[in-house]
C-alpha cells in the first residue's frame, strides 16, 4: 500500500475541490486518505476570553463542533467511499504548522491544500497557510484551484534534466495515468552560449554549437525520457522544448496559454535568501500559473 494522501479543510469552496481530487488520488493509489480540520487557535483564544468557561471547556466544544462539520462536509462531498473510508482528525493550532506536523506523524506521501482557503485572495500566488506547507511538508504537496474540480485532463511536467528530475517526471505521469490526462514534458532553456561568454572562455574553438543542433539535442534527450515513459507505464507524453532566459516564466505561460489542468515542478531549491527552499522556477510557477500545482519534494 501507498503512503498516505492527507488533505486539508476548513470546509471552504476550496478546500472542497482539494477533498475531491485527494479522494481520487487516495483510490488510485489505494492508500488512506486522511482529512484534517485544524481550527486557528487565535480566534478560539479569543473566544475563550470573552465566555464564562475554561479555555479547556471551550475547547472541547470547538473541537466537537469540528468534527460535526468534517462528518457533513465528507457526507455531501458526493464521493464514492469518502466518508466511509477517510480518517478524521480535528485539532486546534496553527493552521500550516499543524498540517506540515500531521504529514510527519502520519508518514504522508501527499499533502492536498486548496490555493486559498475561506478568503480568496485577489493577489496571485498560493495563500500563507500552502506557502507553509509547500515550502516545510515532508512530502509532494498538490495545490488545487476552485475553479478547476474535475479530474485532470492536461497534466504538464517541467523537466532539467538533472537526476533530481526523475522524481518529478514520475509523479507526473503518475497522475496523467490515474485521470487519464494528457501528458506533456516541457523543458525550458537559455543560450549556453551567450549566458556563459561563450567566447571569452578559451576553450580554443572558434563558433559556438548553432543555437538549432542545440534545441534538436535538447530535444531528444526529452524524447529519450518519453520513451522510457512509454516502457515502464502506460503514461504516453508528448514533448515541448522553449527558448527563454527565465524557465518559471516559460513554463507557466506555456501552461496558461494551453489550458494546462495540473502542472509539476520540482522543489529542489538553490542557495540564497528568497529561492533557498524552492528554486526560482518553482516559485514562479506557483505564483504566476493558472492550474493546479504539484511540488515534488526532491533530494539533493
Amino acid at each position: 500500500m501507498s503512503l498516505p494522501v492527507v488533505v486539508a479543510t476548513d470546509f471552504s469552496p476550496s478546500a472542497r475541490v482539494a477533498l475531491g481530487h485527494a479522494a481520487r488520488i487516495a483510490s488510485a493509489r489505494k492508500c488512506p486518505l486522511h482529512v484534517i480540520s485544524v481550527i486557528d487557535s487565535d480566534p478560539v483564544a479569543s473566544m475563550a476570553s470573552s465566555v464564562p468557561m475554561s479555555r479547556e471547556e471551550v475547547d472541547k466544544q470547538v473541537i466537537a463542533r469540528g468534527r460535526m462539520l468534517l462528518e457533513r462536509e465528507l457526507h455531501d462531498a458526493g464521493i464514492p467511499g469518502a466518508a466511509s473510508e477517510a480518517h478524521r482528525h480535528v485539532s486546534i493550532g496553527r493552521p500550516g504548522r499543524r498540517l506540515v506536523e500531521e504529514c510527519e506523524r502520519l508518514g504522508a506521501g501527499l499533502l492536498v491544500v486548496g490555493y486559498h482557503g475561506k478568503t480568496e485572495r485577489v493577489e496571485r500566488g498560493p495563500g500563507t497557510v500552502a506557502q507553509r506547507c509547500v515550502r516545510h511538508a515532508p512530502c509532494d504537496v498538490l495545490l488545487t484551484r476552485r475553479d478547476r474540480p474535475e479530474a485532470f485532463k492536461r497534466v504538464v511536467v517541467g523537466v532539467d534534466f538533472s537526476s533530481a528530475s526523475v522524481a518529478v517526471v514520475a509523479r507526473g505521469a503518475e497522475m496523467a495515468s490515474a485521470s487519464g490526462a494528457d501528458l506533456v514534458l516541457l523543458h525550458a532553456y537559455s543560450d549556453p552560449f551567450e549566458s556563459l561568454g561563450y567566447m571569452g572562455l578559451g576553450l580554443g574553438v572558434e563558433q559556438p554549437i548553432p543555437l538549432a543542433d542545440y534545441s534538436r539535442t535538447l530535444r531528444g534527450d526529452l524524447e529519450g525520457i518519453a520513451d522510457k515513459l512509454r516502457q515502464s507505464s502506460s503514461a504516453v507524453a508528448r514533448t515541448e522544448v522553449l527558448l527563454d532566459t527565465h524557465h518559471g516564466r516559460a513554463i507557466s505561460d506555456w501552461c496558461n496559454a494551453n489550458h494546462a489542468d495540473l502542472t509539476v515542478v520540482g522543489t529542489l531549491g538553490k542557495p540564497g535568501l528568497r529561492y533557498w527552499l524552492l528554486g526560482s522556477t518553482a516559485e514562479y510557477v506557483l505564483k504566476e500559473t493558472h492550474s493546479a500545482v504539484l511540488a515534488v519534494r526532491q533530494a539533493e
